[in-house]
């Protein structure tokens, strides 16, 4: 399985700090991703017949498929995130699995892609970075903004997340010929525009981050997307209306999280691009 060819959407489930004295979860089966950071105490983790211990400072991720125990050997503080780390249709219908649900095998659509089944990309449970406090103060930073349970605070945790999940894969990332070896400098493209998105964003600025000429820039980059960097924005901009659309957002919202001037031109432009003006594409959606 290729990565390029899933859609990076974080969807967060839960997102909170357990505090326990010594306790034991019995097995089961995920369906989504856990990340897990040992704030306090001491934890032993089984997963597919191995045994890991995690202290005070560790991270780890619990990837669907995962059959596993988690034991708190201490006292323990730990905060914690379940999501999906890709976009799926019907992601609300999903849930976190409760001790003793193994077999998944109802609900296999369900189930999240796993990172490890992807080519090129290998994960371990108990997980080390180049800037391991920046990636333990983000999971703590999504925790804060989740539990906000406004439309800005969820925004922002999925955004986030987003930054967390790239910043896991390029570290576990087997580096790989071809394309993306020779034009690293559009590995950050996706991410970037969807960190910037209710931004204006220039080509020019597009380019400086690439240390480009805007001319040279928008060559390279129609080579390897297809598009000139200003179609490849506002198609990126519009499928992701789409989805906002799908969730019931109010179109001003929308229309100011997208990136648009205003609701006018928001519109005007959703429906050169779909053949549907906004309230339109939302009334045709069967929920």
């Amino acid at each position: 399985m290729n990565i390029e060819d899933l859609n990076l959407v974080p969807f967060i489930r839960d997102a909170d700090y357990a505090i326990r004295p010594p306790f034991l979860l019995g097995e089961r089966n995920l369906m989504d991703y856990i990340i897990f950071y040992v704030q306090e105490g001491i934890f032993e983790i089984c997963t597919n017949g191995n045994s890991h211990i995690l202290k005070e400072g560790d991270l780890a991720l619990l990837q669907p498929g995962d059959i596993h125990t988690i034991k708190g050997l201490t006292n323990t503080i730990n905060p914690y995130i379940h999501l999906d780390f890709f976009y799926h249709p019907n992601r609300k219908s999903s849930f976190i699995t409760l001790p003793g649900q193994v077999d998944l095998s109802t609900y296999r659509a369900l189930m999240q892609p796993t990172l490890n089944q992807c080519d090129g990309i290998r994960i371990p449970l108990k997980l080390t970075f180049s800037h391991s406090q920046k990636m333990k103060d983000l999971v703590l930073k999504i925790i804060e903004c989740w539990q906000l349970q406004s439309y800005v605070g969820r925004m922002e945790a999925h955004q986030l997340a987003h930054e967390w999940i790239a910043v896991l894969i390029k570290q576990y990332m087997v580096s790989q010929t071809g394309s993306t070896q020779a034009k690293p400098f559009l590995n950050w493209i996706t991410s970037y525009l969807a960190f910037h998105i209710s931004e204006p964003i220039s080509v020019q600025d597009m380019a400086s981050r690439a240390g480009l000429s805007t001319s040279r820039f928008t060559v390279l980059f129609k080579e390897h997307f297809g598009l000139t960097p200003h179609q490849y924005l506002l198609k990126f901009r519009i499928e992701h209306a789409q989805e906002l659309l799908k969730e019931g957002k109010p179109i001003k919202v929308i229309s100011e999280y997208c990136g648009f001037t205003d609701v006018h031109h928001f519109a005007k432009t959703f429906k050169a691009s779909v053949g549907l003006t906004p309230g339109a594409y939302r009334d045709s959606i069967t929920f």
